[in-house]
């Protein structure tokens, strides 16, 4: 067993800035955000096991800026919806960070989604600037009104979905005035960062992020994270978050190379590793000392997985220019399959 890395330590935002950052902006929440008719996903076939599954607008679909990451499905006030992650790989030296997707899965046939910058507010000159968060959000959680954003070395990033604000339009063309042109923007709540130097042998690296299926019921949050390298010598993690300090109560070395996401199920765990643009994916599937591998499960280039018990399945992203596709595969289809292998 690998040695515990030392947990994380919260650093709040100023609760004024919290605040004053709405100035200007309309906050309306995640509620808000699902009654206005967004852009249009298409229900689609996805390579693998997958049952069901879509794919963006094109215009996603192809994007060389930015590139799909985490997921985490669920029900909010009883709307199927699925949360997604994405980071913006730096263009001509502008940073535009991160953001997340809300999709309204209310229809799967005709999915809507609403992208929204995720910022950080801070004051200048008296007045508030909302620079953006420059994660790589290669896995998120969501519990609650609680957002949970992998920040690789750097921790985990928490925002608060009752925090969504609406930029309003300018000019006579009435474009959005948020950042970069974002109509829809969320303000970092806090900062989870190591208590340590990153340069400390053996600390954690937050690749990845799911929503612990073992959650408690004492008032923390329970999650599943790991590392991603080209080897196979990285970590799973279970951690729980309590009082603004994480505590690692299980830590792993499962001997999978190229580890995109992970979750944990019935005491299953379940990992996704990739193998490239054209190459499908496998899915790892067992216990984390000695998982059994479920070959091509997974189109190229899967990412961040969880869990949407409510249906008995696991969802995952894939992240490729031309084959971006969100599904979910069937916990019950799976496991047979590995049993008989």
């Amino acid at each position: 067993m690998a040695e515990f890395p030392a947990g994380l330590r919260a650093s709040f935002t100023d609760h004024g800035l919290l605040t004053d950052s709405a100035t200007g902006r309309r906050r309306i929440g995640l509620h808000g955000l699902l009654t206005v008719r967004g852009h249009r996903a298409r229900r689609v076939a996805v390579p693998g096991a997958a049952v069901e599954g879509f794919r963006w607008r094109l215009r996603d679909v192809w994007s060389t800026t930015w590139w799909p990451q985490g997921i985490a499905p669920g029900e909010h006030n009883g709307v199927p919806v699925v949360i997604t992650s994405w980071f913006a790989q730096p263009k001509r030296g502008r940073q535009m960070g991160s953001r997340i997707s809300v999709v309204d899965y209310s229809d799967p046939r005709r999915p809507r989604y609403h992208h929204v910058l995720l910022v950080a507010p801070r004051r200048e000159h008296g007045r508030i600037a909302l620079d953006p968060v420059v994660v790589h959000a290669g896995g998120i959680a969501v519990s609650g009104d609680r957002l949970f954003v992998a920040a690789t070395f750097g921790g985990i990033r928490e925002f608060h979905l009752s925090d969504i604000m609406r930029a309003p339009s300018r000019g006579l063309l009435r474009r959005p005035g948020g950042p970069f042109g974002y109509r829809y923007l969320l303000p970092e709540f806090a900062s989870y960062g190591p208590t340590t130097s990153k340069k400390t042998p053996g600390r954690m690296r937050y690749s990845f992020l799911s929503l612990d299926g073992a959650q408690s019921t004492d008032g923390d949050v329970r999650l599943v994270s790991g590392e991603y390298a080209k080897d196979d010598e990285r970590r799973l993690a279970r951690l729980r978050l309590v009082d603004g300090v994480t505590e690692i109560d299980e830590l792993h070395l499962p001997g999978i190379a190229q580890m995109q996401g992970a979750a944990v199920h019935d005491g299953r765990w379940f990992v996704s590793a990739s193998q490239g643009d054209k190459i499908r994916g496998d899915l790892w599937v067992g216990d984390p000392e000695s998982l059994s591998r479920v070959p091509g499960a997974l189109p190229p280039g899967p990412e961040d997985l969880a869990l949407w018990p409510e249906r008995g399945q696991l969802w995952c992203v894939s992240e490729f220019p031309g084959k971006r596709w969100v599904f979910g595969l069937d916990i019950s289809a799976i496991m047979p399959e590995v049993e008989n292998a």
